[in-house]
Formats: C-alpha cells, sequence, structure tokens
C-alpha cells in the first residue's frame, strides 16, 4: 500500500457561480458585518462592485439562492488553507510487515522487532506475519508464543489491534502506533542517544506481500 503523494498547492476544487454567473432575478446577500437581504440580483452585483468584491453563489439550491459579498481571491486562499490543514490532521498511514518463523532466533527476532518498532515511531500500521513452512504448522502453539513476545516488545509504541488471526499457514498480528507512548519513547531514546538501526534487506521489508515463501 503505498501513500499517494499529494501537492501542497493544489487548490480545492469549486463550483461557486460569480457576478455575471448568477442569473436568478433575486438572492439573498449575506453581507461581511453580519445580517442579509433579499435583494434583485442586479442590485446585489452593484452592491458588490461599488464595495470592490464578488457575488458569491453560496447556496443555489435556497429559495432564492444565498450569495456573499466576499473577495473571490481570498474565498479561494481560505479554503486552500483549510484544506491544508485538514490534510495534516489526517495524516496518511502506510502498512508495514516483517516476516518472521515459529522458531526464528533471537539475533533475527531482535533485529526484525526494533524495525517494526522503527516503523510504528513514523506512525506506519505494522503487520507482524509468522509463517510455517512445511509440517511446522503443528506447532502453531510457538507462534501464538512468538506473537506474545512482539507485543510485548512492542508495547512501548503500539498496541495490538485484535488477537492474533491464522489464515492458512500464516500467522498474522497487526499493531497500531501509539502516539502518547511514542513521545514518551522518543524522549527516553533522545536522552539514551541510541544509535540509528542498519537498513533491511530488500527482501525483508514487504507492504501487502500476500505470496507464499
Amino acid at each position: 500500500m503505498k501513500k499517494q503523494k499529494t501537492s501542497g498547492n493544489q487548490k480545492p476544487k469549486v463550483s461557486y457561480r460569480t457576478n455575471e454567473q448568477i442569473r436568478v432575478p433575486e438572492v439573498r446577500v449575506v453581507f461581511p458585518e453580519g445580517g442579509m437581504q433579499v435583494m434583485k440580483t442586479q442590485d446585489a452585483r452593484r452592491m458588490a462592485e461599488e464595495r470592490g468584491m464578488d457575488l458569491i453563489e453560496v447556496q443555489p439550491n435556497a429559495q432564492p439562492p444565498v450569495c456573499k459579498l466576499e473577495n473571490y481571491g481570498k474565498l479561494i486562499y481560505k479554503m486552500a488553507q483549510k484544506d491544508k490543514d485538514l490534510k495534516k490532521k489526517q495524516k496518511q498511514t502506510t502498512l508495514k510487515e516483517l516476516r518472521f518463523h515459529p522458531n526464528t532466533d533471537k539475533h533475527d527476532f531482535d533485529f526484525k522487532t526494533a524495525h517494526l518498532e522503527e516503523f510504528l515511531r513514523k506512525g506506519n500500521r505494522v503487520r507482524a506475519t509468522i509463517v510455517f513452512l512445511g509440517r511446522s504448522i503443528i506447532y502453531k502453539d510457538k507462534g501464538f508464543e512468538l506473537a506474545n513476545r512482539l507485543t510485548e516488545r512492542l508495547s512501548t509504541v503500539a498496541t495490538r489491534d485484535g488477537d492474533p488471526k491464522f489464515e492458512g499457514k500464516k500467522l498474522f498480528v497487526y499493531f497500531e502506533p501509539d502516539k502518547k507512548k511514542i513521545e514518551q519513547f522518543e524522549k527516553w531514546r533522545a536522552k539514551e542517544a541510541a544509535p540509528p538501526l542498519p537498513p533491511l534487506p530488500p527482501q525483508i521489508e514487504d507492504i501487502e506481500d500476500d505470496d507464499d515463501e
């Protein structure tokens, strides 16, 4: 699952009619200083021109349509700012996946779990996939034990999203980043001055990859 890039300068789509585009006989005008009044459209246009503003239709389906006296350029700018603020609040996340086996050794477990921790600190959801090859499927309990170890290890930055679930010969465990935990973890990490992690080999970092190994 990849992030979709958006341009920071992209203007919001609008469908406002303004000035001469408004062809109904009368409109309800909302004044900048407050209050409103039903007026003939030609009088409303004239008033907007005298004030150096635009007549902007904001509720076309009202009876009569509602218009505002405002500078059209400023209105578009304010809408762009609102859209920008909204995107900041709606931070996009990516699902990251790392694979384990029920007999994953301590070094490999620590290495991969540290990277899951890193993904979560960056605000991504993560999925740990425990793959059972061949007859190892008879040792499901080892898979659940590993899932519990992961849960304990990642508890400093995340919360587990539901219980581990089997699908075929794979056990899936999902984790959601926890903002408060991450903030505390970052403070601790800054004091410890922990070194950066070595990069993952390309074949290990899979994103929404459901191919069997």
